[in-house]
């Protein structure tokens, strides 16, 4: 039985958010379709707005909406509202939580409540926190509107300057969202505003553009003949006021301004009787009119006919009214200054309150991190020290390691200088020997030549060719002119590419320059090719580059069978040396 019971209350559960889902989801389907309906058909959306339960909205979110909805409603349904009951659910949410669009819509009917309850301060205020957000915002119209009521609000501050831009804003949108009477209206406003502030060019162009327009009704046309009396009488001369004047002397033409204009406009061409004539008519048939401007028109028309005594009556009440006026707009600033005071201190105040939570957050957060540092950093002091130890002993270490080897690399840089410099020095020997060698032998091979003509022509002409190579090699020491070593160059490639008959030739002209050495070897045993070998170090050749001349591996077979036969021992001397001080004894 309980658990049929607790399946029965899981069923019953079930059904209830089911059915309270469906509820939710049909009344947002009702505020979706009102917010496709609002400007086209706000009585319907009243309508059905009216018909949704407040009890099934679920979350300020969809509150908001229905309220948004419903403000936008009475108003377009000329509903005017002085409190927030309706509303407050909106501003509550969407001033905190709306995007650009719903705030904008916010703002304009917060300022349109103040507006209805005469806090014209406070409605101004909303629609410049709407304009604010103007440039994030794609809801065109709502900008317009918003425009058009800061517009108007300014215009009764006397801030004719803001004034004029707003309308002129709201003008530039109308066209761009294809309407055009709500364009016509607006662009009178700024036409209005730029007579009161003496701006000319302004003027022209918001003229010409009105007066270019082909859909006005009679109403409008009518509004606008008044605008163009006055546009002529602030800019006109006054034969242009005259053409102008005579257009409309059925005053009938002409609303309430116009018929103010016209009357303006009979005192400046001396028609006084006319204009006062138009005044009465005023006074006679239309019960709401602008007192400041009747009485601006009527004071110049009295004096101009001689009647003091009303003109100064008219006069004085116009000055109390205007001293009013100021007062007011005195008032107002005053009450702006404060209000904007106030708010600075509240402001101030905010900013120290949240500048105190800030601080103290980062203040505790700081002593929080620093208490962790210290408890880490006694954590690891111990194992730090150890480390620190360690490190010191390997570092220690280390640096004996670098200190000897930095001591062994020093070492062997001094054994490969000094090998270096033994290389040089033996190079430098073996230069010299080479140049004494090829200059006495250049002098006897010379001298051969001339007192040795019994030699062999094949000695004859190797010791010619020794003589042409010497003669070139020496040029070129002498001169370090290239030149003479080309010749040079090429007798000896000649020479040294044919192994065999280099060696022979080689020998053959020791044989003529130093009789004796050749003798020592031929005493020794030697043979012919060891012979030529050995000629080979005596042209100062070391071993190694014997070796790499030859290209032979029985090199070095041939080396230790000389050293047999001249008695020398393989470790006794180099086998260059020996040679080179022979051929220097004999």
């Amino acid at each position: 039985m309980i658990k049929i019971h607790n399946n029965l209350i899981l069923i019953l559960l079930a059904l209830a958010c089911c059915i309270i889902s469906c509820s939710h989801h049909k009344e947002q389907e009702l505020l979706d379709r009102a917010e496709k309906l609002i400007e086209s058909y706000p009585d319907s959306v009243m309508i059905l707005l009216s018909s949704i339960d407040m009890e099934c909205l679920s979350g300020d979110k969809q509150k908001a909406q229905y309220a948004i909805l419903m403000s936008m409603a009475l108003d377009k349904n000329y509903i005017d509202t002085t409190t927030f009951d309706v509303l407050q659910p909106a501003i509550d949410y969407y001033l905190r939580h709306g995007n650009a669009n719903e705030k904008l819509r916010t703002y304009y009917y917060q300022g349109r409540i103040f507006q209805n309850q005469g806090d014209r301060d406070r409605a101004l205020n909303s629609f410049i926190k709407g304009i604010d957000l103007a440039p994030l915002c794609s809801d065109s119209l709502c900008i317009a509107r918003t425009f058009v009521a800061a517009g108007g609000l300014y215009n009764n501050f006397y801030g004719f300057e803001n004034y004029t831009n707003c309308y002129l804003k709201a003008a530039n949108i109308y066209r761009a969202l294809g309407r055009p009477h709500h364009e016509f209206d607006c662009l009178l406003n700024a036409l209005n505003g730029s007579i009161m502030l003496n701006n000319r060019s302004l003027g022209d162009s918001i003229i010409n553009i009105c007066n270019s327009f082909d859909f006005l009704n009679d109403s409008e046309r009518n509004t606008l003949h008044g605008y163009n009396i006055s546009y002529v009488l602030s800019f006109g001369s006054n034969d242009d006021l005259k053409k102008l004047v005579s257009q409309y002397q059925d005053s009938i033409e002409l609303d309430t301004n116009g018929l103010l204009n016209l009357a303006t406009a009979h005192n400046v061409l001396g028609n006084n009787n006319q204009a006062k004539d138009i005044l009465k008519f005023i006074n006679d048939h239309t019960t709401s009119y602008d007192t400041l401007k009747y009485q601006a028109v009527k004071f110049p028309i009295l004096k101009s006919l001689g009647e003091y005594n009303e003109a100064l009556a008219v006069y004085q009440d116009f000055s109390r009214r205007i001293e009013s006026i100021n007062t007011t707009k005195f008032i107002q600033k005053a009450k702006a200054i404060e209000e904007k005071y106030k708010i600075e201190l509240k402001t101030q105040e905010d900013a120290r309150n949240k500048s105190r939570i800030i601080w103290g957050c980062i203040g505790s957060i700081a002593i929080l991190s620093l208490v962790i540092i210290i408890l880490c950093l006694l954590v690891r002091s111990h194992k730090a020290k150890k480390e620190l130890a360690l490190v010191k002993v390997k570092t220690r270490d280390a640096e004996n390691y670098k200190l000897k080897s930095e001591k062994e690399i020093l070492t062997l840089e001094n054994k490969n200088l000094q090998l270096e410099r033994d290389k040089k020095s033996l190079e430098a020997e073996n230069l010299a020997h080479r140049v004494d060698e090829l200059e006495n032998e250049s002098e006897s091979l010379k001298a051969l030549i001339v007192t040795k003509e019994e030699l062999p022509l094949e000695v004859q002409k190797e010791i010619k060719i020794r003589i042409e190579m010497l003669n070139s090699l020496l040029a070129s020491y002498i001169t370090a002119n290239d030149q003479y070593e080309k010749p040079y160059d090429v007798w000896i490639k000649e020479l040294t590419e044919n192994k065999a008959e280099f060696m022979n030739s080689n020998r053959l002209a020791f044989l003529v320059s130093h009789p004796r050495f050749i003798k020592y070897f031929e005493d020794h045993k030697l043979t012919i090719d060891e012979i030529n070998y050995v000629c080979l170090y005596a042209i100062g050749l070391r071993g190694k580059e014997v070796g790499n001349y030859m290209k032979k591996r029985s090199h070095v077979n041939t080396s230790s069978i000389i050293r047999k036969k001249l008695g020398i021992d393989r470790h006794e001397t180099n086998i260059g040396i020996y040679v080179r001080k022979l051929l220097k004894s004999l």
